[in-house]
C-alpha cells in the first residue's frame, strides 16, 4: 500500500511528502484481495455463475501480458464495462502472483489517464486458477486506431493527444510515485468511449528501490523482449536502482510512440530504427527516450512539454476539461473561435470527446450561451437515435433555462438542429419549453420563437398547431412590434399546408384580411402575398364577396409594394372568378344538351307547355299594354306630319311589337321557372 510519509530520503527536500510503499507479504496480499472481493459481494463469476453481476460479451483481438480482454455489461443498469481474465495452472504460479500485484496496484492508483478499477474476483475453473478484473468500459488503442483510420493532420492531432496523455500518466508513476511500470507498449493502452487513452497492465509495477520479491522480476512472462531496455533484459537490477526512476519506462514510451505512429506492434527491437512514420516535431524526443545509456534517457515529464503535442485538438480538450477555472473573458474568446477550429478536428473526436464536454459545460453553467453554436455544429453530424441520445437531452434542458441569452442562442441555431429532431422529440421535449417564448417580454425572443416555427412546424401534429400554435399567433398578430405582426402573417402563409384544409378555410382569410388593415405596410404586403400563396383554400364566393372588396382599396395604397401586391391579388382572383363563370356556363350548356338529347316527345311536351303557358299569360301581356297605352297607340292612324331632317324612319308598330315580344318572353321565362 502507498502511504504519504515525511521526507527523510536522500535527494528529497525536507518536509516534502512522498509516496512510499508499505511492505505487504503474499499472505497479506491474498487476505486483502479476498476481503476486497468479499466486500463487493462477488461470490462467483459470470461464466455460468449467476452471482456475478456482470455479463461477459465478445473478446477483443488485443490484450496486454497474457490477459484476455472482454466487453461486458453490468446486470444492475446494463452499463458497459470491460472484463479482463488471466489463467494459470496453479494459484501460486509466478504469473498469477504478478497478476495479483496488478490488481492491487490498479485498485489504489487514481489518475485521469489510468484505467479505473471496478471489481475483481479470483476463482478456480477446470482445475486452473483464474483471476477476473472489471474496469470501466474500454477497448484496445490499436483496435480504435484501425477503426478510425485517420489520415493527415487529423491523424497527427489524435496521435499527439494519445502520446501527451500517456506521457502524463508515466510521469505520474515515475516522478510522483517513484514507481516503475516495466511494461509500457501498445497493448498497455486502452481507450474509453470518449476516446481518452488510459494506461493499464500494472502486473510488473514495482518501487524504484526494488524491494524483496519485486514484481518487475517477472517481466519475461508479461512483456516481449523488444520492449525491454538492455538493463532490464539482462536483469541488471543494480543498474536499474542507480538509474533515474523513469529510465525503464522512458524506453517503453519510445516503443509506444513507434507503435502508435505505425499502428502496428513491434516485432523486434530493430524496428525502432525505422523513423519514417514518426512526425518530425516528435522525432527529437523519440530518439532521446531510446538512448542506450539509462541515465541519458529523456524524462517523460519533458515529453509533456513538446510543442508538437500541443496542437489545436489538445488545446481545445485541455480548455474544456479545465473550464471551471477559466474567467469570463477567456471563455468568451475561446468559444468565439471554436467554430473555426472544429473543422480541423477529427470528426470522431469532436463527437465523442468534445461534444460531451460542451454539453456538460452548458448544463452546469460553465460555458456561455455562445457555446450553443459549437454544440449544434458538432451535433448536426449525428443522425437518428445517436442525435436523440447525445444532443436532445441537452437541448431540452437548455430550453428550460430562464437565461435569455441562452434561449436566444438556441433559437438562432434552430435551423442547424431542427432537421434532426423527430416529431415525438419536438412535441414532448422541445415545444413545451419553447412555446414560452411567444409571450416573452423581450421582443427579439418573441420574434425568434416565431421564426423557429418555420423549422419545427413541418414535424408537428396538426392538433398541436391548431390548438396551441395558432392561439399564440393570433396574439402576435396584434403585437405592439410591427415586424412581429408582419412575420406572423408570413408564417401563417408558410405553415398553411400543415394545418389541414378545414382549419385553413376557417382561419386564414380572417387573419389575412385583418393584416390588410395594419398600419405597417410590410404587414399589409405580407397579407396580400399570403392570400396568393394560399389561394387554393378559397372558393369563388370568397373571392367575389370577401377578398376583392377588401383588396380593391389597396390598389390605391400609398406604398408601391402594397399596390403591386394588391393588383396581383386582384388579377389572381379575377382569374378565379372567370374560371368559375366558365365552369357554370359549361355546366348549363351540358344540361341543355342533355335535355335536347332526351327525344322529340319530351321536346314536344316542353314546347306545348311553354305554349300553354304563353296563352295563359296573354291577359298579363294585354294588361301591360293597356296600362302603358300601347294598345291605343297601336289603333291610332299613322301621323302625316313631315319628319325632321335626318330623322330615322321606323316602321309602324315596330316598337309595340318589340315590347309585346319582350313581355311575352319575360312571362314565358317566369312560367318556365
Amino acid at each position: 500500500l502507498l502511504s504519504v510519509q515525511p521526507s527523510g530520503i536522500p535527494g528529497r527536500p525536507p518536509g516534502r511528502a512522498v509516496c512510499e510503499p508499505l511492505p505487504v507479504s503474499r499472505a497479506t496480499s491474498s487476505t486483502m484481495l479476498a476481503s476486497l472481493t468479499g466486500g463487493l459481494g462477488l461470490k462467483g463469476f459470470g461464466f455460468g455463475v449467476a452471482a456475478f453481476p456482470y455479463t461477459v460479451e465478445q473478446p477483443y483481438a488485443h490484450a496486454w501480458g497474457g490477459w484476455a480482454h472482454f466487453a461486458g455489461k453490468a446486470h444492475e443498469d446494463e452499463s458497459p464495462v470491460s472484463i479482463f481474465k488471466v489463467c494459470t495452472p496453479t494459484s501460486e504460479d509466478r504469473r498469477m502472483v504478478a497478476a495479483r500485484n496488478g490488481v492491487r496496484r490498479l485498485k489504489m492508483l487514481r489518475h485521469p489517464n489510468i484505467l479505473a478499477f471496478k471489481a475483481s474476483h479470483e476463482t478456480t475453473e477446470k482445475g486452473q486458477a483464474v483471476l477476473y478484473v472489471v474496469t470501466e468500459a474500454v477497448k484496445p488503442l490499436q483496435t480504435l486506431l484501425e477503426e478510425l483510420d485517420l489520415q493527415g493532420e487529423q491523424r497527427e492531432q489524435y496521435i499527439a493527444m494519445c502520446v501527451l496523455q500517456m506521457s502524463k500518466a508515466i510521469s505520474f508513476l515515475n516522478n510522483d510515485c517513484n514507481l516503475v511500470h516495466g511494461g509500457i507498449c501498445f497493448d498497455a493502452v486502452v481507450v474509453t468511449e470518449k476516446l481518452d487513452p488510459k494506461l493499464h497492465g500494472f502486473d510488473l509495477l514495482s518501487e524504484h528501490s526494488l524491494p524483496p520479491e519485486f514484481s518487475l522480476s517477472q517481466v519475461p512472462a508479461c512483456v516481449g523482449s523488444q520492449y525491454q531496455p538492455a538493463e532490464l533484459g539482462r536483469a541488471e537490477w543494480d543498474v536499474i536502482r542507480q538509474s533515474p526512476p523513469w529510465a525503464v519506462d522512458a524506453w517503453g514510451l519510445g516503443c509506444l510512440i513507434h507503435e502508435i505512429c505505425s499502428c502496428h506492434r513491434m516485432a523486434t527491437v530493430e524496428d525502432l530504427r525505422n523513423t519514417g512514420l514518426i512526425p518530425k516535431g516528435l522525432l527529437g524526443e523519440y530518439q532521446k527516450l531510446l538512448a542506450s545509456q539509462p541515465t541519458r534517457r529523456l524524462n517523460p515529464s519533458k515529453v509533456v512539454e513538446c510543442k508538437f503535442l500541443h496542437n489545436k485538438l489538445v488545446e481545445v480538450v485541455n480548455f474544456m476539461e479545465n473550464i471551471a477555472v477559466k474567467d469570463a473573458m477567456e471563455k468568451d474568446t475561446f468559444f468565439k473561435r471554436l467554430p473555426a477550429v472544429l473543422p480541423s478536428i477529427p470528426p470522431a473526436v469532436a463527437l465523442r470527446k468534445i461534444l460531451p464536454l460542451l454539453s456538460s459545460a452548458l448544463e452546469f453553467g460553465g460555458a456561455p450561451a455562445s457555446a450553443v453554436g459549437s454544440l449544434m455544429l458538432i451535433g448536426r453530424e449525428l443522425e437518428g437515435a445517436e442525435f436523440d441520445k447525445r444532443v436532445v437531452p441537452v437541448l431540452s434542458m437548455l430550453f428550460a433555462s430562464q437565461d435569455r441569452s441562452l434561449r436566444r442562442s438556441l433559437l438562432e441555431s434552430v435551423d442547424k438542429y431542427g432537421p434532426h429532431l423527430t416529431a415525438p422529440v419536438i412535441e414532448d421535449q422541445i415545444y413545451p419549453q419553447l412555446q414560452t417564448g411567444f409571450g416573452d417580454a423581450n421582443a427579439y425572443i418573441r420574434e425568434l420563437t416565431l421564426k423557429s416555427m418555420l423549422s419545427l412546424a413541418p414535424k408537428m401534429s396538426s392538433k398541436t398547431l391548431t390548438n396551441s400554435v395558432l392561439k399564440h399567433l393570433s396574439k402576435l398578430q396584434v403585437d405592439e412590434e410591427p415586424s412581429i405582426r408582419a412575420n406572423t402573417t408570413v408564417l401563417l402563409g408558410n405553415i398553411a399546408p400543415y394545418l389541414g384544409e378545414a382549419t385553413c378555410r376557417r382561419v386564414l382569410l380572417n387573419a389575412f384580411t385583418r393584416a390588410l388593415k395594419d398600419g405597417f405596410s410590410p404587414a399589409r404586403a405580407g397579407g396580400l402575398r399570403a392570400m396568393v400563396a394560399t389561394k387554393k383554400y378559397y372558393s369563388a364566393e370568397d373571392a367575389g364577396m370577401r377578398i376583392l372588396p377588401a383588396v380593391a382599396p389597396l390598389t390605391l395604397d400609398a406604398d408601391a409594394d402594397v399596390r403591386t401586391c394588391a393588383l396581383q391579388v386582384t388579377e389572381t382572383f379575377l382569374t378565379v372568378l372567370r374560371d368559375h363563370d366558365r365552369e357554370v356556363t359549361e355546366a348549363a350548356a351540358a344540361r341543355a344538351a342533355a335535355v335536347g338529347a332526351a327525344g322529340p316527345k319530351q321536346a314536344t311536351g316542353i314546347a306545348s307547355g311553354v305554349g300553354s303557358g304563353g296563352s295563359m299569360l296573354g291577359w298579363a301581356v294585354s294588361g301591360l299594354m293597356s296600362s302603358t297605352g300601347l294598345a291605343a297607340a297601336a289603333s291610332a292612324p299613322p301621323s302625316t306630319a313631315p319628319l325632321a331632317a335626318g330623322a330615322h324612319v321606323r316602321p309602324a308598330g315596330a316598337s309595340e311589337d318589340r315590347m309585346a315580344a319582350s313581355a311575352v318572353a319575360s312571362a314565358s321565362a317566369a312560367a318556365t321557372a
